[in-house]
């Protein structure tokens, strides 16, 4: 068996929702709605949608890409299964395609779960879909681990086993093809049970 999982990154493997949201207080805006709460970068601050989306591919392609802390208990389990288990990772995030943005992420991630725990890394477009990046893995299978549901609808599409990762956000989401979770945890017991 081919040991691969497939994950996003923000809000699966690492937590931008916080440090973006202290990134944008530095800049003088002020959050006006829980930062959990709402995915809506421009109801949160309560700003222009044009503003947001040009904060968003600001913050995306900066140095902080380089220093996102962990998302949840994502370290242990992540390590758990490539360690004891044998998984591979392969990201595939929607980021920036600014290149030394992309490899402060990679740098980021390897030092937080190890150097050889991610095999692959696909870097796409602030905001892009993921259906074309996930096509390569029809019929294959494998975990895909997501927060938002459209993507995680587009891996069930070509044959993954999506896990949506649980957020305030997503929470009125149901497809029963897809299986939503809570914690890295609850990953590693589906994943271990297959």
């Amino acid at each position: 068996m081919n040991k691969v999982i497939l994950t996003d990154c923000d809000g699966v493997l690492l937590e931008w929702t916080a440090a973006f949201t202290e990134w944008m207080k530095s800049r003088g805006f002020v959050e006006l709605h829980n930062a959990d709460q709402h995915y809506d970068v421009a109801h949160k601050f309560g700003i222009q949608k044009s503003v947001a989306k040009q904060q968003v591919n600001i913050f995306n392609q900066s140095a902080w890409m380089g220093y996102l802390k962990a998302f949840r208990d994502s370290v242990y389990y992540v390590k758990l299964l490539h360690e004891l288990h044998g998984y591979r990772f392969h990201v595939i995030t929607s980021m920036h395609t600014d290149k030394y943005a992309g490899r402060l992420r990679e740098e980021n991630l390897k030092r937080i779960f190890g150097q050889n725990t991610f095999e692959r890394f696909t870097i796409l477009g602030c905001g892009a879909d993921k259906d074309e990046a996930l096509e390569e893995y029809r019929g294959t299978n494998y975990f895909w681990i997501e927060d938002k549901p459209e993507n995680a609808l587009a891996g069930t599409k070509v044959g993954l086993r999506s896990l949506l990762i649980e957020h305030d956000h997503n929470l009125d989401h149901w497809h029963g093809d897809t299986v939503t979770v809570r914690t890295w945890k609850d990953i590693y017991d589906i994943v271990t049970a297959s």
